[in-house]
């Protein structure tokens, strides 16, 4: 009768799943995403953000801006999201 009741996970097992922290295969299917969209000379990399909870997606955008990417403005937020893989204009100063 016990073994019924070990089919629901503790609570510590959902916490860890709430927590912020990016899964091993998260971010590789973040890196993924990117070096195909590099090598496809594309200019913004498609993630798509089924598998990520809502924490989970702001420590990415936490990460990839740290890296110095750029979402793009017009994301869908709550379903993927855009990066910008274009460089930073540099303005040069004529002397």
């Amino acid at each position: 009768m016990a073994n019924r009741y070990d089919k629901i996970p503790d609570y510590k097992v959902i916490e860890s799943a709430t927590q912020q922290e990016l899964t091993d295969k998260q971010i590789a299917h973040v890196k993924s995403e990117i070096e195909t969209a590099v090598l496809q000379n594309k200019r913004r990399a498609y993630i798509n953000l089924d598998g990520f909870n809502h924490s989970q997606k702001i420590k990415l955008v936490q990460v990839l801006s740290n890296k110095g990417y750029q979402i793009d403005e017009n994301s869908n937020w709550h379903w993927s999201f855009l990066i910008n893989l274009q460089a930073p204009v540099v303005r040069f100063k004529q002397l």
